[in-house]
């Protein structure tokens, strides 16, 4: 269900219908900025329009209004919206920006990323953790793992967000009976075939050049600025269960974190 426009934007009239409830899929803000960019890629929000304020769209979907705030952020650094103080928030675009925005500050925020993408498998592979590889996993130094090298691609779109290189625990190689399916992550596949869960991510951003090699797969110059991002996945007892290891190139990725205190 679609919120209704407001046609005045300083008297904006309350809804008349029942909130819209959202499922349990994904972070809550997330879920609502999608409805939202929705709206606004099928016209029900045209250019200079004026979103609902907060508190409406809050109750329209059954969430807080610091969820609602989220949202409506997300659609900011996105480049649709545009907020003004005394004004409101007015829609300045009808698409997104060419680079694909990712607001990680948890798990479920990470598997919500991941869902929002998908993946083609480019080769797979045992490789023995030597050289630049035992850089990255010192200690699986001389062991055999399971490597995926593949490209990101957001959903609906045909220009690669990433050259993206997938480490696997070689105790988890059942993985790739399935790897091949639509929509899978490997620690769904690992928890799914395994019975184990990831209970911590850590994160790893440099800079680095793009090579010959990675930057022909993502359409790149060779020696153009990219992000470069580990992301180490642990288990039980902080067992290493895999490492991805990413390449965005400049332009196509935005990454968002951030950080909420709660004094006591």
């Amino acid at each position: 269900m679609s919120i209704k426009k407001n046609p005045r934007p300083t008297k904006a009239a309350p809804h008349s219908a029942p909130s819209t409830r959202l499922g349990s899929a994904g972070p809550r803000y997330q879920m609502v900025a999608d409805a939202l960019i929705g709206d606004i890629e099928r016209g029900r929000y045209g250019i200079g329009d004026m979103l609902p304020p907060e508190v409406e769209i809050a109750e329209h979907y059954g969430v807080s209004r610091y969820t609602a705030r989220e949202a409506i952020r997300k659609l900011t650094d996105m480049g649709l919206i545009t907020r003004r103080a005394g004004i409101g928030t007015t829609v300045k675009s009808a698409s997104t920006q060419s680079r694909y925005m990712a607001t990680i500050s948890d798990i479920a925020d990470l598997v919500h990323y991941t869902k929002q993408t998908q993946l083609k498998i480019l080769s797979e592979e045992w490789v023995r953790i030597e050289g630049e590889l035992a850089d990255i996993l010192s200690e699986a130094r001389g062991q055999r793992w399971l490597k995926f090298s593949t490209l990101r691609y957001p959903a609906g779109s045909e220009q690669p967000i990433s050259y993206t290189e997938m480490l696997v625990h070689p105790a988890y190689e059942r993985i790739r009976e399935r790897i091949h399916e639509a929509g899978v992550t490997i620690y769904r596949l690992i928890e799914d075939l395994h019975g184990e869960k990831v209970s911590e991510v850590r994160q790893e951003i440099s800079c680095i050049a793009i090579g010959k090699k990675v930057g022909s797969l993502l359409g790149a110059r060779a020696g153009s600025p990219a992000l470069y991002v580990l992301r180490y996945y642990l288990g039980k007892g902080d067992a290493l269960m895999s490492v991805s290891i990413n390449i965005y190139p400049q332009n196509r990725f935005k990454l968002s974190t951030r950080w909420r205190l709660d004094y006591a």
